[in-house]
């Protein structure tokens, strides 16, 4: 990546593979059109960027900090995610597919029309969360925190919501899509014994 481009603050139309950046503070840079594949960017600061239109295919995100940041149209493929964090942040469009995102925190952020697919989010934070149209498609979510969140309209169906945080009342599930075998789940968390 041009290290004129950085001191721009704009990154437009750049094609990238097989580099690292680990650790790089990238802070309020507007990303457009670019597609990064292979690039590590390990514990890198995202803070209060804008990304529109990005495809990142087999990167590396783990502990990478989004916060406070805005994403249009952007795809994460076959990437690693894990300890990312998206706190307060605008996730519009967006698709993450086939990657892995343990312990991820979504705290107070906005998902509109995104897709999380195939993905394992286990043991990730998505509290207090705002969402419209948002697609949970046979990810695992397993040990994830879902306080504050509403899941009203979201089908859970095809993925792996064991031990997953809710409140006393379990009011997130409220209006929620759920499959035989993840009422059965949620019943043993709450202490009710099903008998066939």
């Amino acid at each position: 990546m041009d290290p004129q481009l950085l001191e721009e603050g704009e990154i437009e139309g750049i094609e990238e593979s097989d580099t690292s950046y680990d650790g790089v503070s990238f802070s309020g840079l507007i990303f457009r059109d670019s597609t990064f594949s292979g690039v590590s960017f390990s514990k890198a600061c995202f803070c209060g960027c804008v990304f529109t239109d990005a495809v990142f295919d087999s990167c590396d995100f783990s502990n990478a900090d989004f916060g406070s940041s805005s994403l249009l149209r952007t795809e994460f493929r076959n990437c690693r995610l894990t300890g990312s964090v998206f706190l307060s942040s605008r996730l519009r469009k967006i698709v993450i597919r086939d990657s892995v995102a343990e312990y991820a925190s979504f705290e107070k952020a906005s998902l509109e029309g995104s897709s999380l697919i195939h993905s394992n989010f286990s043991s990730s934070s998505f509290e207090r969360m705002h969402h419209e149209r948002l697609c949970l498609d046979g990810s695992v979510l397993s040990g994830s925190s879902f306080r504050g969140t509403g899941l009203y309209g979201i089908s859970l169906i095809g993925s792996d919501i064991s031990g997953i945080s809710l409140s006393e009342d379990l009011r997130e599930l409220r209006g929620a899509s759920l499959d035989i075998a993840q009422v059965m789940d949620i019943a043993r968390m709450i202490g009710i014994t099903v008998t066939a």
